[in-house]
């Protein structure tokens, strides 16, 4: 070593014990103390604000240059509730003084006891930083690029221990007030690079959302020395939370797992994921690549282990009701995903809902102009498992009320033209066993397809009691007004099966079928009725209606008009050999007229028409007896062979009135030479206004409560049943 050198080195050493004892001196010589009186006038001169401090301040040089204080605190700005904006306890902050020589900072420890600070704003939008803010009318400073990451930070500290802070967040100008109460941070010996335990608990509230959270965090981190790369093992996350933005008004949150994120990358992995929360454990992972870029990726997977949703759902204060108690007691998911800054992706879905399994795949991709692909497949599913269970009163307002909403949503845009102009869609749906109203219906096949447009739905089919039901449907939304098309048709149709199926018993039989082709233009239901166009028509074969016989209430209504006894015989059914009808529609209003009843001893016909503009029917039924009576209820009955028993029906399509025709009824007695009753043709105004207090459930005035059998009421009451 030259000499040269040697004499460098000794002048340095000497220049930093010389600094240090000059430092020490300093410290035995100077009290802090003694200046706290010219530091409060200071800031009280600058900001016209008290510094006060309630303790002595300690300083430290060597080894360890540092500050330990007792109370300080700073009163708040002229105007706010609050005495005091900032304040503490204690603090003990040190750091080695001959690392710093090296560029190195070594703190010893950070220790900070009952931290507190208020950040206010009042009516007048004027916070309580703005005096200490300066003069916000200078020209703005221009931003200097960050060095932040740039260099790395040679740091370690021995330990950090904030105990019971507080921060407030008042907001008066738009009533909130939020705060961290009782917050403990434990950092146990942080240094770059290395692992260091942490532990962090806070109670967090706001006024809005109305919510009160304790929430504990721990595990095990490690940082880089340049702070652009962070992992965490370990993790562990514990929320308890109340109040009314809280689902349930109470509930636990826990969230557990190991991260890690690299910024030089661009790149986060979340492994070992797990979330619990109202008794649901979702576990997954996922990992993340570029979002620092516009070629951000994503991918990973979730499993949600099964679980009682419907407990959950009591819980979270969702509470469900459903026809079936077992319903949504044993649900589970699993489905791996990916996607980029514009797309996602779900694949091997699979879904279990109690008994049912559904699987299938999902993507979307360009949020601009939407591609979407979607198939599911289900194996059975009981759909009437999940509906509320009957509860009269409440279904009735619920049908009021939804009566009310469809009024209102006439009115509407029934489609989103400008979505499906830009849509791309590929849909696919099948089922292979439904039951819905008790009917098992098979085979459910519905493929939909949007481009350009068009969205075409083609089939759309099922099998269901020995019938095929397929449909089409076209909606064109590329000019002005919507054009839509639908065709759709039923064949072989078993309606004794169906009735069984449904109701458990003879209902109704029959084999069935119907056909239709209708087009339309329009974008709400009031448009759309009035440029419905296209035809209809169905047909049963070999059926019957069960609860009435047409044949029996239609002498009785003869003997009521002709003085004749009412008959006996009653099979509480109406068989036939055909119904069948066609229809046109034009403008929304469906006309027919080739109504046709087929039965061994009736034959009937009708003509008429349905405005689905206004929803009224406008319709005349006419019946008459063919074949012989003889031995179907005595000499009145056969008196019927050959007369018309006439018919209208009118009023909302809904609840139509369903009357004889009275006085064409007499009259067509009369012409036949029946002696017709003289004291019931006066008195048809009461019999009509009995056969109105029959469908509408009135009684008539003056009644005393008791029903008692009208046979024209019965008749008009069994027609409207059968159609």
């Amino acid at each position: 070593m030259s000499k040269a050198v040697k004499i460098i080195g000794a002048a340095a050493a000497g220049l930093v014990l010389l600094v240090a004892v000059a430092m020490v001196l300093a410290v035995i010589l100077i009290n802090p103390n003694d200046y706290k009186g010219e530091i409060a006038d200071a800031v009280r001169d600058k900001t016209g604000r008290e510094l006060v401090f309630d303790g002595d301040l300690e300083l430290s040089v060597f080894p360890w240059i540092g500050v330990k204080t007792g109370g300080i605190s700073l009163s708040n700005a002229a105007g706010f509730s609050e005495k005091n904006m900032f304040s503490l306890k204690s603090a003990d902050v040190s750091l080695k003084l001959l690392p710093l020589i090296s560029g190195k900072v070594e703190l010893k420890n950070v220790d900070v006891v009952d931290l507190q600070l208020f950040l206010m704003r009042n009516k007048a939008g004027v916070t309580n930083w703005d005096d200490l803010a300066g003069d916000k009318k200078g020209a703005p400073e221009k931003k200097k690029p960050s060095s932040f990451g740039k260099t790395e930070l040679n740091l370690s500290v021995g330990g950090v221990n904030i105990q019971n802070a507080r921060v407030v967040w008042d907001d008066r100008k738009e009533n909130v007030r939020q705060a961290v109460d009782d917050c403990d941070i434990v950092v146990e010996g942080f240094a770059p690079g290395s692992p260091f335990d942490f532990n962090v608990h806070v109670l967090l509230s706001s006024t809005k959302p109305e919510v009160k959270a304790d929430i504990n965090t721990t595990g095990k981190a490690s940082i880089s020395a340049d702070f652009k790369k962070l992992s965490v093992k370990g993790l562990s996350v514990v929320v308890d939370a109340s109040g009314k933005a809280v689902p349930g008004g109470k509930g636990q949150v826990k969230v557990s797992g190991d991260a890690a994120l690299d910024m030089i990358k661009g790149s986060a992995d979340v492994a070992s994921l797990v979330l619990e929360a109202y008794g649901l454990k979702a576990q997954g992972s996922l990992a993340a690549k570029g979002f620092n870029s516009k070629s951000m990726s994503f991918s990973g997977d979730m499993s949600i282990p099964g679980f009682n949703l419907k407990e959950t759902l009591d819980k979270m204060g969702m509470g469900l009701k459903t026809a079936d108690s077992k319903a949504l007691t044993s649900v589970g998911m699993d489905f791996n995903y990916a996607g980029t800054n514009k797309s996602v992706e779900i694949k091997d879905l699979q879904i279990n809902l109690d008994e049912t399994t559904i699987k299938g795949l999902f993507s979307f991709a360009n949020p601009e102009r939407p591609d979407i692909l979607a198939q599911l497949g289900i194996d059975k599913i009981n759909v009437d498992n999940y509906l509320p269970p009957a509860t009269d009163k409440q279904s009735e307002k619920k049908e009021e009320k939804t009566v009310e909403e469809k009024a209102d949503k006439s009115k509407e845009g029934l489609l989103p033209v400008d979505l499906l102009r830009k849509l791309t869609l590929k849909a696919d749906l099948n089922i292979k066993q439904l039951i819905a109203k008790k009917a098992n219906v098979t085979d459910i096949v519905v493929r939909a397809r949007a481009k350009d447009g068009v969205l075409t739905v083609k089939p759309a089919s099922f099998n269901v009691a020995k019938g095929a039901f397929t449909s089409s449907a076209v909606v064109d939304v590329r000019g002005n007004d919507p054009l839509m098309s639908v065709t759709a048709g039923l064949t072989g149709l078993d309606g004794a099966d169906l009735s069984q199926q449904m109701t458990g018993e003879d209902k109704f039989s029959g084999h069935m079928s119907f056909n239709t082709g209708l087009k339309t233009s329009g974008n709400d239901m009031k448009t759309v009725y009035s440029n419905l166009n296209g035809d209809f028509g169905f047909k049963v074969l070999d059926g019957y209606v069960s609860g009435f016989d047409l044949l029996y209430l239609a002498g009785d209504a003869f003997s009521v008009l002709t003085g004749g006894a009412l008959g006996k015989r009653d099979s509480k059914r109406t068989e036939f050999g055909e119904v069948s009808a066609t229809a046109k529609i034009k403008n929304g209003v469906a006309d027919n007229r080739d109504l046709l009843l087929k039965s061994p001893l009736l034959r009937a016909s009708g003509a008429g028409n349905v405005d689905l503009n206004t929803m009224k029917i406008d319709y005349e039924l006419d019946a008459k007896v063919v074949g012989t009576l003889e031995g179907q209820g005595g000499k009145g009955m056969q008196d019927l062979v050959g007369l018309t028993v006439p018919m209208t029906i009118t009023g909302d399509v809904a609840d139509p009135s369903v009357m004889v025709d009275l006085p064409r009824f007499a009259a067509i007695l009369a012409k036949s030479g029946f002696k017709v009753v003289g004291s019931v043709i006066e008195g048809v105004g009461d019999v009509l206004e009995g056969i109105g207090n029959t469908f509408t459930g009135k009684e008539k005035s003056g009644s005393s409560g008791e029903t008692q059998k009208n046979p024209v009421q019965e008749l008009g009451g069994a027609i409207k049943k059968l159609f």
